[in-house]
Formats: structure tokens, sequence, C-alpha cells
């Protein structure tokens, strides 16, 4: 199968339905609902990774999609390559857009190029491997700088194919409206509201499968209990929130509602700003880790509904992640903080070169499960004393003080926050690379602002492998310099949960990465 077998990432998805008895597998009209708006459904004005990228994708095709552990043509009839650096998709027949222009390889090369000349922004995808791309009637060839095992799915998984008709003129991709909101997937935008949310219509040109929803009605309904309250009522079919696992067994009982279930490889992190003293210092970081009990979290924020998560960050699912276990340590805590000098004050809390060690941990008001893991560190960093301050803030404010304007060469301002990475980051070594990189032009990623010489080096030798093989053995050598050097705490990996009305429609289809709202739950592939 090539390079294309891409388990050694963490797995895919698309394939293994919901179990859902007597449920409908198609519908005139489902409605999900989602928390906020999500901008013009444009590969570049979505407002989140999840859902928003997800309703991107039922817009605009990719020209490969994960399934199951495999990356398999979508637009791109099949992917070859015989090196891992020159790759040759023959594009299918009959593909359109929206409009009813021919999409062609000429659209393929255009977006490559366009995607390289906007490189900005949360939905840019990263295109500086490929050296050269060139359309030879109905196929692209694209070249890249080295071979990379890795590269269906990074960036021909991910990246939204564009109409070079309607794109050419484009200049300020933030500000694209849903006039260019055309691409070739199974769902065209029939209109959008910024307060009450989106109507997608089915394509009935759609070449890849047959569409199975006719209409998905899209609500935004900011609050977690409002959605689940229309959900028990038939005022939605699905809900994008993932279900607490408190509220699991009660929505499981309710007539007609179920719950299809998977790993979402997401991680759930506590960040340090690096760049702000004393988390400047790689010992403190390593000593607040050793006394942050991951386990405690995972049992009492999510009931158990997840997995631990890994001192090398990349989910322990995965081929790729390296042997380890959980740092804590409270007497090795005190003990490192002793050891630098952090004595404690009149009030307990330590005071490490002249600075009490009392800090702020930002944390998204939405997320219940991130508020009750804030809580509950702020017990166990109290025990070794240190003072936690929790500043609860709605997201995009949250966003603009770790991630300005979605560009880390703006810097941040921030002490601790809690923070998580979808699963596009978690399943590939090049995303983790971005998170990593000293330089912004390549840690594209790094919000916290670390910075290490030794590290860069490591994540060079990880880019330079050739095969899979070889870069699960390098992975392993970047998980021991991310466990040495703590730049965050990777605190658990969440289970995912989300539920539906079975009378209405139950074709939902897990998709690691992906949830449910995804393609494979609205589309009979011919893949």
């Amino acid at each position: 199968m090539l390079a294309l077998t891409m388990s050694a990432c963490g797995g895919g998805g698309g394939g293994n339905p919901a179990e859902t008895g007597a449920s409908q597998e198609t519908a005139d009209r489902v409605t999900i609902a989602i928390a906020s708006d999500e901008g013009t459904l444009t590969p570049f004005t979505n407002q989140t990774g999840y859902p928003g990228n997800n309703l991107v994708k039922l817009i605009f095709d990719t020209l490969a999609v994960v399934k199951g552990d495999d990356v398999v043509g979508l637009l791109a009839e099949e992917i070859e390559t015989a090196d891992n650096q020159t790759w040759t998709l023959p594009l299918r027949d009959g593909l359109t857009w929206h409009d009813g222009e021919e999409l062609t390889a000429d659209d393929v090369v255009f977006s490559v190029e366009f995607y390289r000349d906007h490189a900005e922004g949360d939905s840019a995808i990263d295109v500086s491997m490929i050296e050269e791309v060139s359309a030879d009637s109905g196929t692209v060839t694209m070249v890249l700088d080295r071979p990379d095992p890795e590269f269906p799915r990074m960036v021909l998984a991910d990246m939204a194919i564009l109409p070079e008709h309607l794109w050419a003129d484009v200049k300020k991709v933030g500000e694209a409206g849903t006039d260019l909101a055309i691409g070739s997937g199974p769902y065209v935008l029939d209109s959008y509201d910024n307060a009450s949310g989106y109507t997608l219509t089915a394509n009935p040109d759609y070449v890849p499968g047959e569409v199975k929803v006719d209409t998905i009605e899209v609500a935004v309904i900011p609050e977690e209990s409002t959605q689940f309250a229309a959900l028990r009522t038939g005022e939605i079919d699905m809900s994008t929130r993932i279900v607490p696992p408190q509220q699991l067994e009660q929505l499981q009982s309710q007539p007609d509602i179920e719950v299809v279930e998977g790993t979402e490889f997401a991680s759930t992190l506590l960040l340090f700003n690096n760049d702000r003293p004393p988390f400047d210092d790689p010992a403190v970081r390593r000593a607040i880790t050793q006394a942050i009990d991951t386990q405690d979290l995972l049992d009492t924020a999510l009931l158990g509904s997840g997995t631990l998560g890994s001192p090398g960050f990349i989910h322990p699912a995965s081929p790729m992640a390296a042997a380890g276990g959980s740092p804590y340590d409270v007497d090795a805590a005190n003990a490192a903080l002793d050891e630098l000098g952090a004595e404690p004050g009149g009030d307990g809390v330590r005071v490490l070169d002249g600075e009490a060690m009392s800090f702020d941990l930002l944390v998204q008001s939405t997320a219940t499960d991130r508020l009750r893991s804030a809580e509950l560190i702020r017990e166990m960093l109290a025990e070794v004393g240190i003072e936690v301050k929790i500043s609860s803030m709605e997201s995009d404010s949250l966003d603009a003080k770790v991630w300005p304007d979605y560009d880390v060469a703006q810097g941040r301002n921030y002490d601790m926050s809690m923070w998580g990475w979808s699963a596009p980051v978690m399943l590939s070594s090049g995303n983790i690379a971005q998170l990593l990189y000293s330089d912004p032009a390549e840690g594209s990623l790094n919000v916290v602002g670390f910075a290490d010489p030794e590290t860069d080096a490591v994540l060079d030798a990880l880019g330079a492998e050739e095969t899979l093989e070889g870069r699960i053995t390098a992975a392993a050598d970047v998980q021991a310099r991310i466990a040495e050097q703590a730049p965050w705490v990777t605190l658990y990996y969440r289970d995912g949960a989300y539920a539906f009305r079975s009378d209405t429609y139950g074709g939902w289809t897990w998709q690691d990465g992906k949830s449910a709202l995804n393609g494979f739950s609205f589309v009979a592939y011919d893949l």
C-alpha cells in the first residue's frame, strides 16, 4: 500500500457507523447545533478547528481523505508514489464546482500556490515542502523538497481545493464572504446568518459518492445545557458538544437518543509561558509537572472517559508514542522547588528570585472539564506552595492572549493556560514539530514560546527521515526532549461522545480526529 498506510500516526476513521438499531440511514433534513458562529465557511474564515473546519470540509473537498488507518483518494482517483517524494494524483472524471464550472488539475495547482502565498491564520495549510506542482491533462504531480511519508495525511487530506476562477483575485483571505464559499464537496452553502446559523443542501452532482441527507440545518446554540435540552425535545437532531461524562447515562436513557463514541486524539494541556520567568526555567516547569496528578484529573474531571496524558505528548494509541508514565511525585516536586531556592513566604506561597510564585491560569469559560481540571490543579499546586488564580474567559479573549491573531511571532500574554490541540496536530510529526521549533517561521504553533537549540536539532533529524519506520524511531527522541524540557503538561486526551436522535437520522459514523461531524456521516462514498 506504498506509504499510505498511516496507522503509525494514530489511526483514522470512517467506516464504522454508530450502532443505531432501527434508526434512519437517510433523511430529508437534519439539524445540528454548534456553540458559536463559524464565519462564512471558507477555508480561511472558520473560527475553530472543530466544528468549524468540519463544516468547511463538507463544502470544500480535499484531494484525499483519511479512511480507517489509510489515506485514500477523494478528488484524486489514486495517490501514487515510488519514493515518498514525487506524488502523482490523477483526478476523478466529471468533477465540478458548485456553480457548475469544471474542476481541473489547474485548480489544484492554483490552490497549492494560493496557500503558499497566504500562509496565515488558524486554517493556513503549510505547503512549503512542495517544491514543484504541475498539471498534465487530468493529473497533478507534486514534487517535495525531501521524501515525506506523512504527506498524504498532513497535506493531501487537509488542503481544501479552491476554484481558481473565484479565488484568483482574492487578496484578504480573512474577509472572504459567502460568495467564495463555493467548493466541490457534498454540500452547498445555501444560506448563512451569523446569529442563527447555516443551511447546507446536498450537491446533486457530487462525484465521489451518494449524499444521504438532503439538507443540514446548523443552529447556533451557545449554552451546553440548552443544546442538550433541544436534543431531548427534538428541536435539534445532533449536538456537536461532547456529552459530559456526568450526563452520558441520563441522555442515553432518553427515548430515541443514542450516542456515537470514539477516540478523539485531541489533547488537553496546561501551557506555560516559556518566555516569562520563572517558566523560562525548565527546572521550574518540571517541578510543576511533578506536582500535578493527571490520573486524578482524568478520574475526576472526565470520570475516566479518556486516556492519561503522555509526558512525550503523542497519544499512547499511536505506534509513534514512546513508553512513559505519569511523572507525578509531589515529594520530588517539593524537593526540586527547595533546590531552586523557592522558599515559603509568610502566607505559605513560595518566593523565587524575590517574586511570589502566584500565577494566573486562563480557562475557557464554556469548557466544563477544563474548568474542573483547573480547580484541581489549583489545589495540587497549593500543596507545593504555588498559588493559582483561575481566570475564566470566553474563547476569543483567551485566544487573544495565548495566540494573538494566530501568529506566534506576536508573542503571548499569560502565565499558564488550559489549552488543547485537535487530532491533526496529534497525528503528524510535522505538526508536532511546529509546536516546538524556536523560529516562529517553523514553529507556527509554538504558543508557549519554547526555544531550545537541542530540540531544534532533534526535530531536524525527525523531518529528515524518509520512511515512516524511521520517523517512529526519531519521534522517540522528540518525546524524550518534551518530557525533559516540559514546555507544557499533557494532562489527558478526552474520549468523544456525541448524542443524536436516531429517530431522525442514524447514519453518524466516527472518524478519528473529526468525531461524527464528517463526510462519512453524510455520504456513501465510492472510495
